[in-house]
Parts: structure tokens; C-alpha cells; sequence
């Protein structure tokens, strides 16, 4: 898996699915639910590169 091997492919990945979420949060959600995605989004941003890192080594 040479693409998971470049940050900006694993940090892209993140970005992307992160900015989906955080939009669906944004415009669909409210309360509690709201700050649940969000959290989830923050996730998607900083842990989910580095489990990209650990499958591409």
C-alpha cells in the first residue's frame, strides 16, 4: 500500500470524511447529537491518520 505510506494521502483521508461530518453536524443536527458529531469529526482529523500509518507500515 505505497498511497498510505504519504501523509497527505492519510491526513486527506481524514480531512475528508471529517468536513462530511462535521457538515451533516452542522446543518442537520442539534443539542447533544450536534456536539457528539463534532467530537466524532475531531477523531476522524487526528486518530484515523495515524491507524492509516500503522496498516500502510
Amino acid at each position: 500500500m505505497p498511497a498510505l505510506r504519504s501523509p497527505v494521502v492519510r491526513y486527506g483521508m481524514g480531512a475528508s470524511s471529517a468536513i462530511i461530518i462535521f457538515a451533516i453536524a452542522f446543518t442537520f443536527t442539534e443539542g447533544i447529537m450536534q456536539t457528539m458529531l463534532f467530537a466524532v469529526a475531531v477523531v476522524e482529523l487526528l486518530i484515523v491518520p495515524q491507524f492509516l500509518k500503522a496498516a500502510a507500515e
